[in-house]
């Protein structure tokens, strides 16, 4: 976790650390080990009830428009690997004078 710390001089016998996961500024003394100051971050405001609300209607709506984006290529699916079957079938048909190519296993 150490290695995750920002550390610099400051000052004579002081150590300026920022936080990785709450970005908190403290300035400590070296020779103690003491806080000398600390700063937070500010947070963001509070969030309404209506904008909570809104927010988690536009996720509902992005959910249903994904679901239904997935259920149509699934629905596709089944035609789509049909015609690449008849392609590889038709490839196999012209393909099938020439000699299989060499299995990497047979080379001992």
């Amino acid at each position: 976790m150490a290695e995750n710390l920002r550390m610099s001089l400051q000052d004579e016998g002081k150590l300026e650390i920022l936080c990785p996961c709450c970005e908190t500024r403290l300035v400590l003394d070296a020779a103690t080990g003491e806080i000398l100051s600390e700063e937070r971050p500010k947070k963001a405001p509070e969030k309404t009830f209506d904008q909570a609300l809104s927010e988690v209607k536009g996720a509902r709506e992005k959910a249903d428009k994904d679901f239904t984006r997935v259920m149509e290529r699934t629905r596709h699916e089944k035609d789509i690997l049909a015609k690449k079957f008849e392609e590889a079938m038709k490839k196999a048909e012209k393909n099938k004078d020439e000699p299989p190519p060499p299995r990497p296993f047979e080379f001992d």
